[in-house]
C-alpha cells in the first residue's frame, strides 16, 4: 500500500458504485485512481476540486488505475464552493490541469504552487480575475514551458511560437497586440501583492485567457473544449 498526499483534478462516474479520480501528488506526480464511491462518504468527510487530500491506495504496475483504499482531507477550502466566481474558476483549473499535467512527473515546486493557489483563492475577495490569470501565466513556467520576460519592451508584442516578445512590425503568426503583451509581461513578473493594480475589463480577460490557453495548445499539442472557458467569460463582466 503507497500513501500520498495530492489535489483532485477531476472524478469521473465510472459506474454506480465507482469513480475515477485524476490526481497531482506530490509524491509521484499525475496518476488516475479507481474507488468505489463509498470512499467519498466515509465519516461523513467529502472530498472536492483541487482539495488536497492524503489517500492510501493500492500500486497497480500493470494498469492505467491505482486501486484507492481511503481518502481524507488535508484542507479546508469552503469559499471556494459557496462563490459563483470562484467555483468557476476551480472548475477550469481542474480542467486545464487535467489535460495539461497527464505526463507531468514528480515536481514539488508545481506541487506546492497548485497547493498554495487554491489556498489564496479559496481567502482573496479582491482580485479574483486577475489572480485567475496570473495563476495560468505562472504555471507555464514550471511546467517547462517559460514565458520570457527578459526580451520585452514597451511596444513589442508577443510570439505564441516561443514565448518570446518582439517588435510590433514582425510578421511572424501567433502575435498578441501590444498592449496584450504589455500585461502579459505583468502578470508575469508583478508580485502577487500587485496584480489587483492590473487594469483590465471583461474583454481584456477574455483575450488574455484566449492567449494562454492557445500557448499550451501550442506547446502541449492539447485541445481545449471546456465549458468552464465559456462560463469564466460570461461572469466576469
Amino acid at each position: 500500500m503507497e500513501l500520498a498526499q495530492a489535489v483532485i483534478l477531476k472524478t469521473i462516474d465510472y459506474s454506480d458504485t465507482q469513480k475515477i479520480i485524476h490526481v497531482y501528488s506530490l509524491e509521484k506526480g499525475y496518476f488516475s485512481l479507481i474507488t468505489p464511491a463509498l470512499v467519498f462518504r466515509r465519516k461523513n468527510k467529502p472530498v472536492h476540486l483541487l482539495q488536497t487530500v492524503e489517500i492510501e491506495y493500492f500500486e497497480n504496475e500493470k494498469g492505467n488505475f491505482h486501486k484507492l483504499r481511503s481518502i481524507s482531507p488535508l484542507s479546508n477550502l469552503p469559499d471556494l464552493y459557496f462563490d459563483v466566481f470562484k467555483m468557476n474558476i476551480i472548475l477550469l483549473w481542474g480542467e486545464i490541469l487535467n489535460l495539461i499535467l497527464q505526463k507531468e512527473g514528480k515536481n514539488e515546486n508545481l506541487f506546492h504552487f497548485i497547493v498554495q493557489s487554491t489556498e489564496y483563492l479559496n481567502s482573496t475577495q479582491k482580485d479574483i480575475g486577475n489572480f485567475n490569470l496570473f495563476f495560468l501565466y505562472r504555471l507555464a513556467a514550471l511546467i517547462g514551458f517559460r514565458i520570457n520576460t527578459d526580451s520585452w519592451r514597451e511596444g513589442y508584442v508577443f510570439n505564441l511560437n516561443d514565448g518570446s516578445f518582439y517588435p510590433s512590425d514582425t510578421s511572424t503568426p501567433y502575435i498578441s497586440g501590444p498592449n496584450t503583451a504589455r500585461i502579459i509581461y505583468q502578470l508575469c513578473t508583478y508580485p502577487l501583492e500587485e496584480i489587483k493594480t492590473i487594469s483590465l475589463n471583461r474583454e481584456g480577460r477574455n483575450i488574455l485567457l484566449d492567449v494562454i490557453l492557445v500557448f499550451y495548445s501550442i506547446h502541449l499539442n492539447v485541445n481545449f473544449r471546456i465549458k468552464s472557458i465559456q462560463i469564466i467569460r460570461e461572469v466576469f463582466s
